[in-house]
Parts: structure tokens; C-alpha cells; sequence
């Protein structure tokens, strides 16, 4: 287990250095390679978290190549989904994807929404849920 932790560490690692490099073939691979990890339903983004790979992400935002910002978006999609929107939005996500509801491309507009939905619906459902009705059986 602890062999398996260190690979995925290292693997994040690689990936979120190639996505701040300056060749435009890797940076595409190592975001699709990303988005497509999310997939997996054992995915969790604390470590993508953890190695600043939410600024990396969000600064892909502004690539003008299509196929990278629906990776991003799908990464950022993945981590509000996977309850941790309190670090896309301290690293200020939602104001790049403010900016990007008009884009020309539908596809790109539509996942903008979707993070945003989720975004901005989860302070409410965290207020909603207190920890301590769980332990209130009437």
C-alpha cells in the first residue's frame, strides 16, 4: 500500500511538471492523462491538491487549445464533485470560470456551468448538513 501511495505521488508529480512545461504535445497528454484519471472511482484529488496542482490547473483555464481546457475543466469539475471546492476556490477558480461563460464553444460553456453549479451549491449544502444531528436520534 504504502509502495502504491509513493507511485501515485510520483505520477501526480510527473504529470503536474509537464503541465508546467513549455511543450504543448505534453501538457495536452499529461492534462487528458489527468482528466481521465478522475474516472477511476477510487480517484481522490488530495494529492493533485496537496502538490499545487490546483493553480497549475486553473491557469490551463486560459490555454487557447480546446481539448486542454475541457481537461481542466473536467479535473475541476472532478475535485468540486469529490467535496473538496473549498481549494478551487481559495485559489480563485471561480473567477476564471466567471470569465469563461461566454466562450464560443458550447462544450467548454457547458462544463463552466456545471463547475460553477457545484461550486457555489456547496457552501449551502455543508450549512445545510450539521455534523451534529447526526448524533440527534429523535
Amino acid at each position: 500500500m504504502a509502495d502504491e501511495l509513493q507511485i501515485h505521488r510520483d505520477l501526480t508529480e510527473d504529470l503536474l511538471a509537464r503541465l508546467s512545461g513549455k511543450g504543448k504535445k505534453g501538457r495536452e497528454a499529461a492534462i487528458e492523462a489527468l482528466a481521465v484519471s478522475t474516472e477511476d472511482e477510487d480517484w481522490r484529488p488530495d494529492e493533485l491538491i496537496r502538490q499545487g496542482g490546483v493553480e497549475i490547473i486553473r491557469d490551463l483555464l486560459t490555454e487557447k487549445n480546446p481539448h486542454i481546457v475541457l481537461s481542466a475543466l473536467e479535473i475541476i469539475v472532478a475535485i468540486a464533485a469529490a467535496g473538496h471546492g473549498e481549494a478551487l476556490i481559495s485559489d480563485g477558480v471561480i473567477a476564471y470560470l466567471d470569465g469563461m461563460q461566454k466562450s464560443r464553444n458550447p462544450a467548454i460553456r457547458e462544463k463552466v456551468v456545471e463547475a460553477l453549479e457545484l461550486l457555489q451549491s456547496e457552501p449551502e449544502e455543508m450549512m445545510a448538513h450539521d455534523p451534529g444531528d447526526d448524533d440527534y436520534l429523535p
